[in-house]
């Protein structure tokens, strides 16, 4: 089976769940063919750097201008919408040669942009391959959803109703949950990670993460930590925040607390559940993880949008405490800790929602889908697509021209 997944670099989840699927469908069938592309660094790189660049500096400078955008989009399509629709169609057109030339038997989206994409090569270029969508998050914003895909892969009930509610048929939705590596389920005993970290088996431990960028309040949190009355210590995973590292590794030399402070790490869950309680900003594929290594959450600096969607589902199934006023990190700790009701109610609850076999079961949805699809004429309308007088081609090329003239002044500079 030819598996070509699409994803956008935008947060790492997106693109750890690719990574993820495309490694369970190796371990499962050696001879299938499986390509990971980053559907705008395939288009143009300079595209990639400007558009996801701005969206990661509105994320750490003005998060709550993304949000507003997040929810004007929810609502019916304006001119901004339908502005955003037309540049997502025109950077679609320069991904036809990579269908032709990979020739896939079934497409995979794990992001919102490439979904559109997607849903267009098969309506405009008449594209006849399977598709699925795989949502990264616990909500299904309307920028997921679009017409001619065949399956869609949610991690809630919550999400199957919403969706239908949105006009998806209920057929193609499939409550499957996010890959994660085929190697995240392997269990780990946590003494000896504790005894490698030189921590104590006595304490309780706190771990903080802010996601594979390492953002979000998490200097802000272990000020607080530091202040908690019980005797806890605290292990923090910096992701590729490099400035975050080095700050923290300043304040724990005068820290009461023993801490570790970690920076990226593929050793996610081996901490996950060294733990007693996970601190975190709550990321899509971060959640996940938390849930199938059943270690109990809180959660704060929600991006706003869809991490703020993520945060209400945790809190409305009893899966996470809220930390959000980091003012009484403080308070909320020492409560937890010294009444662990609510932790065991947490791990009892994360049963009904944990998905660790999440990339088994899609691969056998993959395998259905290629079997009922004839795909002998995967792409009908190829000549006209290349033609190299076509009147469309020359309209994209304008098009991209102008917008690339602009991204390099805006981004570049004259």
């Amino acid at each position: 089976m030819k598996v070509l997944i699409l994803s956008i670099s935008a947060g790492g989840g997106h693109s750890q769940a690719a990574e993820a699927l495309k490694d369970y469908i190796n371990l499962k069938d050696s001879n299938s063919e499986v390509k990971v592309i980053d559907a705008f660094k395939y288009i143009n790189p300079l595209i990639d750097k400007v558009v996801i660049g701005s969206y990661l500096k509105t994320l750490k400078v003005t998060p709550s201008l993304y949000g507003k955008l997040y929810t004007h989009y929810e609502g019916d399509y304006t001119l901004v919408n339908t502005i955003g629709s037309k540049f997502i169609e025109i950077m679609t057109h320069k991904l036809l040669p990579l269908i032709e030339d990979f020739n896939p038997d079934i497409l995979v989206s794990m992001h919102s942009f490439s979904t559109e994409m997607i849903s267009i090569m098969k309506s405009k270029y008449k594209v006849a391959i399977p598709a699925i969508t795989i949502i990264t998050d616990y909500y299904p914003h309307s920028s997921w959803l679009h017409p001619n895909i065949n399956a869609y892969i949610v991690s809630s009930c919550d999400m199957i109703e919403d969706m239908v509610s949105k006009g998806i048929p209920r057929n193609i939705i499939y409550n499957l949950g996010i890959p994660v590596k085929p190697g995240f389920t392997e269990k780990y005993d946590k003494k000896n990670t504790l005894n490698e970290l030189g921590l104590s088996e006595e304490k309780n431990t706190i771990l903080v993460m802010g996601g594979s960028l390492g953002i979000g309040k998490i200097t802000d949190v272990y000020k607080e930590l530091v202040k908690v009355t019980n005797e806890i210590q605290i292990i923090i995973i910096t992701g590729s925040n490099r400035k975050l590292y080095y700050e923290l590794m300043k304040l724990k030399g005068n820290s009461s607390k023993e801490t570790r402070i970690i920076g990226y790490t593929d050793e996610v869950n081996k901490y996950m559940q060294a733990c007693d309680l996970l601190l975190t900003k709550p990321g899509g594929l971060t959640i996940t993880e938390a849930l199938i290594c059943q270690t109990p959450i809180g959660i704060f600096s929600p991006i706003p949008g869809q991490e703020e969607k993520n945060a209400e589902f945790l809190l409305k199934h009893d899966l996470a405490v809220n930390f959000f006023n980091i003012d009484t990190c403080k308070e909320t700790i020492e409560n937890l800790l010294s009444f662990d009701k609510k932790l065991d109610i947490m791990r009892k609850n994360f049963a009904n929602f944990s998905k660790p076999y999440s990339a088994s079961e899609i691969f056998k949805l993959m395998e259905l889908l290629v079997k009922e699809t004839d795909t002998s004429n995967k792409i009908k309308t190829s000549e006209k697509v290349f033609d190299k007088n076509s009147t469309d081609k020359n309209f994209f090329k304008s098009v991209e021209e102008y917008f690339m003239k602009t991204a390099t002044k805006i981004f570049i500079g004259n």
